[in-house]
């Protein structure tokens, strides 16, 4: 009983598979935008796919699976991209919007990112789309002065499908025909997986330039302060001293209502290169993504003796870059 009902079974299904087939829509890309070391960048992108049933009139039950390949640069875990100037930024790719499991070139060992349909008989088409959730992780330090890219050659979209069961997803892994059906692989490319690193700085602190207290000033008082600033990887910078509030030509002054204190401030600590605000008078360097530190030295020279007070200016801290 039990040979002649497998018998009446087989007798029900397609002799041979007719049509059936599963294609990608166009190729993948994935774009980041704009990165920085101070927090994960994410993106996101759709992988469009189309499954089409044979003309026997029996519904087809699909596995569909995506693998990624490691492309040009290689790497997983992470992988990178690159900026064509010898820079590598990391990023991975996963099947999850939490950003957990990986999605792995075919032949590796990650788990495999599937989806099961069924589609009805008489050539009909259904439609989906694998959602590949992209993540560049933070605190990379990198060069902002060309854009990041990937291709992640040799990835794929396999299918297997069957009919009464559902084909498992090591079948779809291997490419094993389903029950009385077939299976396929679909190569797939990728327009790129781009990024571009944010060429920004930022001042971090200005300390103040405090020259204490003085009864009389019969020599030249000094003091300095500290400037920090953070830049991108091999970002130029230029920072620059205006003249100040109380300024008449190039000669800085402190004030105390209408009294004033000549001072200045320098690039060198034995105070004769000015700092000032242009050229050839700033202070430049190059940023390395961690902060830098530069002293103003300051200088109150001997002069006649003020009237009694409070005195006080205050400097713009200009930085280009």
């Amino acid at each position: 009983m039990l040979l002649a009902l497998t018998l009446l079974l087989a007798c029900l299904l397609p002799a041979t598979a007719q049509a059936q087939s599963c294609w990608i829509n166009g190729a993948a890309g994935l774009n980041f935008g704009s990165v920085t070391a101070g927090s994960n960048t994410d993106a996101q992108t759709d992988l469009g796919f189309q499954c089409q049933s044979g003309g026997s009139g029996f519904q087809v039950a699909f596995r569909v699976c995506v693998f990624v390949g490691e492309g040009n640069p290689a790497g997983m875990a992470p992988r990178r991209m690159t900026n064509y100037n010898g820079a590598l930024m990391n990023y991975d790719l996963y099947s999850d919007p939490a950003r957990s499991q990986l999605i792995g070139p075919l032949g590796s060992n990650y788990p495999v990112y599937d989806q099961a349909r069924v589609v009805p008989g008489n050539f009909t088409t259904i439609s989906g789309n694998f959602t590949l959730y992209g993540r560049v992780p933070a605190g990379q330090a990198l060069p902002a002065a060309f854009p990041y890219q990937s291709l992640p050659a040799g990835s794929v979209m396999r299918y297997s499908y069957g009919y009464l069961f559902q084909p498992t997803e090591d079948e779809c892994r291997t490419r094993t025909p389903g029950f009385f059906g077939g299976s396929g692989e679909v190569p797939f490319g990728w327009s790129g997986v781009t990024a571009n690193y944010t060429n920004t700085c930022r001042i971090v602190i200005a300390t103040d330039v405090d020259f204490g207290t003085a009864t009389t000033l019969p020599g030249n008082r000094d003091q300095t302060s500290t400037i920090q600033l953070q830049c991108a990887t091999n970002t130029p910078w230029r920072v620059g001293l205006n003249d100040g509030v109380y300024a008449v030509g190039s000669t800085r002054r402190m004030a105390s209502n209408a009294n004033r204190i000549v001072y200045e401030l320098y690039r060198n600590s034995t105070r004769t290169q000015r700092w000032g605000n242009t050229s050839s008078s700033d202070v430049n360097g190059t940023g390395s993504n961690a902060v830098q530190a530069l002293t103003v030295y300051g200088r109150v020279p001997a002069q006649a003796t003020p009237a009694s007070g409070s005195y006080a200016d205050t400097i713009t801290v200009t930085l280009t870059y």
